[in-house]
């Protein structure tokens, strides 16, 4: 008990390290950018109120006194605009016939193509269409954690400035702006498969509220269009049927305005063929704005050539001025000058009143600009010093043209020249207010070099403290040196987080830089010089065949995120990488045939019968161990390449086309039926085949006897959670009118009914994870009425006669020599059965083949080791002859193929290293929404991604445990028949403790090893290429998925490490309550 919890110890400790490491870095790379706390008022110096027309605003006059804001969430562009070619069967296509009809009268309504800033999702964007400034990349991770707005946006200044608001629709509103609205008609958000509750809701209110006189400003934020995308993706017949009633409202509330009105319907974003967003892609940052109110809200002829593309903060500039407000502070936005060409006060219009009224809007957004420069300048020096001078030249030359421009129009009057030299000077604001833009958006994140560096040391300190693990794995007892490494540690740690997150840039790094390099130093020192009693285990660092080409692999690897081609097509190249283990190990069994297969020792018989039939015998040729080998290696390489029809695409992926596995079974087009029956029976004969695999297993070990939780398990719950997970994907396949009229509790009845029952097998399989089986003795004795009597009482005597010498022989037990791998394998099956719910019917079949290549490669490894030489050798004749094999065999190689096997199942199963491709829909699996707490939610989101990290974790241990089994191999390759109760299995490893003490922590410490080698190059290169062009579309994100991927091997490593210690000490109590028994 000892020895195993210091390792656990060790294990947690150096997690503890990464995770450390791993937290200081990200607090440098993804940091928000510099928020100015300030707010713009009616008090400056650079508006002036000279119109002597409409209602007095505060930097203009009122253009209008009531809008309506409309979002209606996903609403992209093409959504919006009408395409006269256009397929009528397209269901997302001309669907808003009322924009079109409108914009039959261009005074009167606009649309635009609405450009949203990256990252798209809802939380960020409403942050920008409310403030106009602009999201960083790590705002896309508190996309489910919305604060409050405490920088300035135009909601709070409409109420600083007595305007009521009303609110309907998307809660996500409510925790942006607690307490603001006069009124407020709030619907949860999260659940998107429920495409009516939020939209049914708004509509319910909107037209009664819009009928009222208690508001000026009504905002209405519409899901359904969204959560349709997001269910069945846009080529949907309910994308018609949701795009048509955002139609009818749209007509409706036109209806009821007034000239003083004006109305905005947008989108925050847009969506991909998928229905996903969060991205970069065009389908996701083209969304729609369509302006449009009953009097005329621009000039019919325009000097310039009107924009039909804005930016989404464009609007926050626009609708501020147009009511009278002060721009926030932050906002980065250009008016869209075309809407203030025309006023309803004007007489007559003159080209030079609309050039006027437009520049000096332009004006105004300049000037609001200037005053945040400034401010932003003051809180950071990012600003380039002489840049921020030549703009703030441009726009001084550029007022002191205006002034002039105004003192020629009042003495000489209009003349033509005035006009062009007002459209220059319209000219010069656009190119101020885009040119600031532009230079915010390259340093808008200051970048920590202090935290940046110091995770990074942190980082290569954990990478040497786990090779040092490693190195010392193969001692009995834990070095005393391994506590004064833990003590410099710990002290390194609090020094290195102090510096980080209390003192900052305030004071120097330079002690923690000197404790980082001393103690990489001491431990590389401490690796060298150790060496254990007897030390015979080859380590990665040993220098032989294996260990070079899995280095060679592991080095590639990291070099090749330095590379954003790699970092985007690494779903192929990890597919290579794989692939060329597995070919390794081929050669490397064929080798262990060749050279160390004696066939002197082949069977006599087996001789004679070659010397006596010359015939040629091709099955003799094609059992051979080299040429199975061959087919088994084969069989492998095209499980790995058949899962590649699962991979998701990247934008970046022109090439890729969208496998049909990741459409939503529901979504699929109508004359895809037949398909669509295909694809569900082919998943459902997976779940089958895996389940009847592991029985036909479980029965072939001998571990079928017997009652105990494990069997019970496998013989009843997991078929039940089986067909129930087949039948809730069938249900998942209904037409959604179908589904969405049964009751909700039949919706999520049968994923709740999975969650139930393998919890239950979890915690009983915990508790008795043993499936072996003790023959019991016949204890009666019963006499047969048949005339034969004395035989029977004489046998009997007989019997008892002999009971003292039976008494000497072994207990008969079932399943004793898989007692490990078949109760390991109950896990298997349970994170199996979750996983594949969660996946869903479309990529859950890349679980088997991934589970099918584990075991194909586990007998082409076993066939490849070390302990082949001992089997062969004679040197087991005391019996632990496997297990001494296994101890020296080396671990690392094996573990490099698990890993690159496993990041080819990351995309096998529909994912990718980019915010869309997240499967926001597994988090209702087995519920409708609604929750109180996003920790349930969060899970089952983890789980779906990272799916293929926890069936790494929970498989890895057979590394360990298949080499003592009875594989494929060892039957084909025995060259001397087995005496009867000779072979032990995996029960081995009871016999030595420290034996298997120190398989395991070698194999989790390699486990580790990989993982942190591999976020340290997406780290490394994040942090080198921090000013490269891509580096939040690809970089980025990239090292985010493989920090978070690190985290779910970290802990699921240790709950499997949990798992095999209780399934030893199960069997170590087994074994001493047997020989208890033997003595009484």
């Amino acid at each position: 008990m000892g020895q195993n919890f210091k390792c656990f110890f060790l294990l947690c400790f150096l997690i503890l390290l990464y995770v450390c490491g791993l937290l200081i870095f990200a607090k440098g790379f993804l940091l928000k950018r510099v928020v100015v706390e300030r707010n713009s008022t009616c008090k400056v110096d650079f508006a002036m109120q000279s119109d002597m027309h409409g209602e007095k605003g505060c930097w203009m006059h009122v253009r209008y006194k009531k809008a309506i804001i409309i979002v209606i969430d996903a609403l992209r562009y093409d959504f919006a605009s009408f395409d006269p070619t256009a397929n009528d069967s397209i269901p997302y296509k001309n669907r808003l016939t009322f924009i079109k009809n409108s914009l039959m009268k261009p005074n009167n309504a606009k649309l635009y193509k609405f450009i949203a800033d990256p990252p798209t999702t809802t939380l960020q964007r409403l942050k920008g269409l409310t403030t106009g400034s602009l999201p960083t990349f790590v705002d896309a991770g508190s996309n489910f954690a919305s604060s409050e707005i405490t920088e300035d946006n135009f909601i709070d200044q409409l109420i600083g400035h007595n305007k009521r608001i009303k609110f309907l629709g998307d809660d996500t509103w409510i925790g942006l702006f607690p307490n603001r609205f006069n009124k407020q008609f709030p619907f949860p958000s999260f659940n998107v498969k429920d495409l009516h509750t939020v939209d049914d809701g708004v509509l319910k209110h909107l037209f009664k509220e819009q009928s009222k006189n208690d508001w000026e400003v009504l905002v209405a934020h519409f899901l359904g269009v969204d959560h349709c995308g997001h269910r069945y993706g846009p080529n949907h017949p309910a994308m018609r049927d949701k795009l048509s009633q955002m139609n009818d409202m749209i007509r409706n509330v036109t209806r009821s305005m007034k000239d003083d009105t004006i109305l905005f319907v947008m989108g925050d974003h847009g969506m991909t063929k998928t229905g996903d967003h969060g991205g970069d892609s065009k389908d996701e940052l083209e969304a729609a704005l369509f302006v449009y109110s009953p009097a005329q809200i621009t000039s019919q002829h325009n000097l310039w050539k009107e924009r039909d593309t804005i930016s989404q903060i464009d609007f926050v500039p626009t609708i501020s001025l147009l009511l009278g407000i002060p721009i926030p502070f932050s906002n980065l936005g250009q008016v869209i000058e075309e809407l203030f060409t025309h006023c309803p006060w004007w007489q007559t219009s003159s080209d030079i009143k609309k050039v006027y009224h437009s520049t000096k809007a332009l004006r105004l957004n300049a000037k609001q600009i200037s005053y945040y420069l400034t401010s932003y300048y003051e809180y950071s020096s990012d600003f380039p010093i002489q840049k921020y001078y030549e703009l703030q030249n441009l726009l001084d030359h550029a007022e002191k043209d205006l002034q002039a421009l105004v003192t020629a129009m009042v003495k000489d009057g209009a003349t033509r020249d005035i006009t062009e030299d007002l459209k220059i000077l319209r000219g010069h604001y656009i190119e101020y207010i885009s040119q600031v833009g532009k230079i915010c958006k390259g340093i808008w994140a200051k970048f920590d070099m202090m935290s940046i560096s110091i995770g990074i040391l942190t980082l290569l300190l954990a990478i040497s403290t786990n090779i040092y693990y490693i190195r010392i794995s193969d001692s009995s007892e834990v070095p005393n040196t391994v506590v004064i490494l833990i003590l410099y540690c710990v002290v390194y740690l609090t020094y290195a987080m102090f510096q980080t997150f209390f003192v900052g840039e305030t004071l120097s790094a330079f002690m923690v830089y000197i404790l980082a390099i001393v103690g990489i130093v001491m431990i590389w020192i401490l690796t060298y010089n150790f060496s254990a009693p007897e030390a015979v285990a080859e380590t990665c660092l040993s220098l032989n065949i294996n260990n070079i080409f899995s280095w060679m692999i592991m080095l590639l690897y990291f070099v090749l995120f330095f590379s954003n081609s790699f970092v985007v097509h690494e779903d192929s190249v990890t597919l290579f990488f794989t692939q060329t283990l597995t070919w390794i190990f081929c050669f490397k069994s064929i080798q262990s045939f060749l050279v160390k297969y004696d066939t002197a020792q082949l069977d006599q018989k087996a001789k004679r019968h070659k010397t006596q039939h010359k015939t040629y015998d091709i099955m003799r040729t094609l059992t051979q161990p080299s040429i199975l080998a061959i087919f088994v290696t084969l069989l492998l390489n095209v499980l790995v390449r058949f899962s590649s029809n699962f991979r998701a695409c990247r934008e970046e992926q022109w090439t890729c086309s969208l496998s049909l596995f990741l459409y939503p079974l529901a979504s699929l087009p109508e004359e895809l039926t037949s398909y669509r029956n295909v694809r569900y029976f082919f998943s459902v004969g997976c779940v089958i085949f895996f389940l009847l695999s592991i029985r036909k297993y479980v029965k072939h070990s001998g571990n079928f006897q017997g009652n105990s939780a494990g069997i019970i398990c496998i013989k009843y719950i997991y078929p039940i959670c089986g067909v129930a997970i087949v039948l809730h994907w069938a249900l998942q396949g209904l037409p959604q009118p179908i589904l969405d009229a049964l009751p909700v509790w039949q919706q999520i009845f049968l994923p709740r009914l999975v969650y139930i029952l393998l919890f239950i097998s979890f915690i009983a399989t915990t508790i008795k994870p043993l499936t072996i089986h003790l023959l019991p003795k016949q204890e009666k004795f019963s006499v047969q009425a048949d005339g034969t009597v004395i035989p029977q009482v004489y046998n009997k005597l007989k019997q008892n006669f002999k009971d003292e010498k039976e008494a000497e022989h072994p207990p008969i037990v079932f399943g004793l020599g898989t007692t490990y791998s078949s109760a390991l394998i109950n896990f298997v099956v349970i994170f199996y059965l979750l996983l594949v719910l969660l996946l869903g019917d479309g990529p859950s079949p890349s679980l088997l083949f991934a589970f099918l290549s584990v075991w194909l490669f586990l007998e082409v490894y076993t066939a490849s080791g070390t302990f082949t030489k001992m089997v062969f050798s004679g040197d087991e004749s005391s019996g632990f002859g496997l297990t001494k094999a296994c101890k020296v065999n080396n671990i690392w190689p094996p573990v490099v193929f698990m890993s690159t096997l496993f990041a080819t199942l990351f995309y096998s199963t529909g994912h990718q290293a980019t915010v869309p491709s997240i499967k926001w829909e597994s988090a209702f699996t087995g519920f409708h929404g609604d929750f109180d707490y996003n920790i349930i939610p969060a899970i089952l989101i983890t789980l779906n991604t990272f799916a293929a990290e926890v069936f790494y974790s929970i498989l890895c241990p057979l590394l360990v445990i298949w080499p003592l089994t009875d594989g494929l191999f060892l039957k084909s390759m025995a060259a001397k028949k087995e005496e009867p109760g000779h072979w032990k299995g995996d029960f081995l490893l009871l016999e030595d403790e420290d034996v298997f003490k120190q398989m395991l922590f070698r194999l989790f410490s390699s486990m580790f090893l990989f993982q942190g080698i591999k976020v340290f190059g997406s780290m490394c290169a994040a942090a080198l290429h921090r000013r490269h062009l891509m580096v939040w579309k690809i970089f980025a994100p990239r090292f985010v998925f493989a920090a978070v991927s690190s985290f779910a091997v970290f802990t699921f490593t240790l709950l499997t490490y949990l798992i095999i210690i209780n399934i030893h000490h199960a069997l170590t109590r087994w074994v001493k309550q047997l020989e208890h028994k033997k003595k009484k």
